[in-house]
């Protein structure tokens, strides 16, 4: 005699129980606690996290797209992970906005508190082995991108030729400079430099002025020949490419400001949306980005980071002309990638949602 178990026929009953039994179970993924919370600086913070179920494969620097409900909504948020592969706990840096959305539920959110996360995705990393410098250049919260490679180095033992150029406003904005400075200590071969552009430098470690031609003397590295990696707002990303590309062997860059999205010729006009697998036909604004649009209409695509990097929100296209709201390029032709994020319609569609 032989037996099979199988899951019961109402299944939401079955996710109800199973999330009571087991707390931080969830049929749409997995999820983490807040474990613990503390100042990074004056107006950031950094949370550990225990997530329900052990991530997967990840490398330094990689995203987590971290979701929370908020006044009966739900909003995904994507942070940088500064903690290592392999740590029990997971830490992310953010810096809290008055305002914002994920502030404003971390403000009430104590520890235990749970939130949905995904797999890690994207990041920054070196590839260069044979380069003789590698550089770090980090605006802002992109500190939270160059901290997790220098971390990773630091676990390696390989801080030699590795210099992090660090820029902010005021100091006591400035993130990780306790530990940057223990770790100068150490390993004197790694070199470190905090550029303010609104405070005075008193220390040896900083220099005043932002990244332009006259500040490339004062990098802890030189440049020509160096593998480079750079994070931070869109303007600052968009100076490491122009004043880098030609001398460095490799510069790689991220950016944490939203694109610019182009509009539409026909921004006005409605089209029809047709989503393959309901059968739904729904009537949208040709000039508001797909993702906005389905939102708008009560459905909730998986998405992440609403700049078109993270590829959450991709889906297939099997009819239809899209527009690519970041530079205006028209696409009639059928697609396994659309972001839902970064596209509106310039005619009627299909997509397999």
């Amino acid at each position: 005699m032989s037996f099979a178990f199988a899951l019961p026929p109402f299944r939401p009953a079955w996710d109800y129980w199973r999330g009571l039994l087991q707390p931080g179970w969830s049929p749409y993924g997995n999820t983490a606690r807040i474990v613990r919370r503390a100042p990074a600086a004056a107006d950031s913070e950094t949370l550990w996290l225990r997530p329900f179920r052990r991530l997967g494969n990840w490398q330094p620097g990689q995203h987590l797209t971290v979701g929370f409900e908020l006044d009966g909504r739900r909003f995904q948020r994507s942070f940088t992970l500064t903690s290592l592969p392999g740590e029990t706990e997971l830490a992310l840096t953010v810096r809290k906005r008055a305002g914002g959305r994920f502030a404003d539920w971390l403000e009430a959110a104590g520890s235990g508190a749970r939130l949905s996360i995904s797999e890690p995705w994207g990041g920054l990393a070196f590839e260069l082995p044979e380069a003789p410098q590698r550089l770090l250049l980090a605006a802002g919260s992109g500190i939270t991108a160059a901290m997790a490679q220098v971390r990773a180095a630091a676990a390696r033992g390989q801080m030699a030729g590795l210099g992090l150029a660090y820029w902010v406003r005021e100091r006591a904005q400035a993130c990780f400079l306790e530990e940057l400075h223990l770790l100068q200590a150490r390993f004197p071969e790694f070199r470190f430099r905090l550029f303010l552009t609104g405070d005075t430098p008193v220390a040896g470690h900083e220099a005043d002025g932002r990244l332009d031609a006259g500040t490339l003397a004062a990098l802890p590295a030189d440049p020509r020949g160096a593998e480079v990696l750079a994070c931070g707002p869109q303007g600052f990303v968009a100076r490491v490419e122009a004043l880098l590309r030609e001398a460095a062997a490799r510069v790689a860059t991220e950016s944490f400001t939203p694109p610019v999205l182009l509009e539409p010729v026909s921004a006005d006009a409605s089209i029809a949306l047709t989503l393959a697998r309901s059968g739904r036909v729904l009537s949208i604004p040709a000039g508001t980005p797909l993702l906005a649009a389905l939102e708008a209409a009560g459905l909730k695509p998986e998405h992440g980071c609403r700049a078109g990097l993270c590829g959450r929100c991709v889906c297939a296209k099997p009819e239809g002309v899209h527009v690519d709201l970041r530079d205006g390029s028209v696409h009639p032709e059928a697609s396994h990638a659309l972001k839902l994020c970064v596209s509106a319609a310039r005619s009627d569609l299909r997509l397999d949602l």
